[in-house]
This record gives C-alpha cells, structure tokens and sequence, in this order.
C-alpha cells in the first residue's frame, strides 16, 4: 500500500507541478488568454495565487515524506490539493470546461486517498 501511495503522490505532484507553471508562468497561450478573459479583472491575481499554492502542493507531497523532516505535512498537502481540485471543479464547471473537470475530479480522488492513506492506512 505504501508504494500505491507513493506512485499517488508522484503523479500529483507532478500534474500540480504543470499546473503551477501552465497557470503562473504561461499565461500567454492562447488557452490561458481566453481564461484570463473570462474571469475578467481579477484573474492575473487568482491565477498567480493558484499557481504558487499548486506547487506549494506539489513540494509538498513529496519532500517531507522522502526527507523523513515532518512526514506528516504529506497529509495536509494532500489535504489542501483536495480543496484545490474543488476549486479547479467549480472553475471548470462554471466556465464549461468539460474535459478538464474530469480531470480534476480524478486528482481530487487521488489527493483524498492520499490523505486518508497517510492517516490510516500507512501512517507515517
């Protein structure tokens, strides 16, 4: 189990990794510009802010396991890549993006599991 939860952690971490540099750094992309339009004035912030608490996320996962300093922190960044993904699922849901809510709603089901595996399951 503990390895199902690793290879979990892996594949968030770097799908949240994407996600930070898509949604921080490459906001020129066609993609991004429509985005950014429909969110209007605010959206440079919240794209920003979701990109810094993504990778925050995506360190997260992974360093303090690995390194053994505060393990623990594994479970509330899984915890906060949850509430993360509900965010993402709301976005996506009201701007009709369609493919990538799906998306979203797998991540949102492997960050819970990672949580819920690192509390019960194989605690650290």
């Amino acid at each position: 189990m503990n390895i199902i939860l690793w290879a979990l952690q892996v594949i968030l971490a770097i799908k949240l990794l994407t996600t930070s540099f898509s949604h921080g750094f490459q906001t020129s992309k066609p993609e991004m510009k429509q985005a950014v339009d429909k969110m209007r004035a605010s959206s440079r912030f919240w794209h920003a802010l979701i990109a810094i608490l993504v990778f925050v996320a995506a360190v997260g996962l992974i360093l303090p396991g690995w390194l053994g300093i505060y393990p623990q922190l594994v479970i509330w960044t899984a915890a906060l890549a949850a509430l993360l993904m509900l965010v993402s699922i709301y976005f996506h849901v009201r701007f009709r993006e369609k493919p990538k809510v799906f998306v979203s709603v797998i991540l949102f089901v492997f960050a819970v599991f990672v949580a819920y595996g690192r509390i019960v399951l194989v605690p650290f």
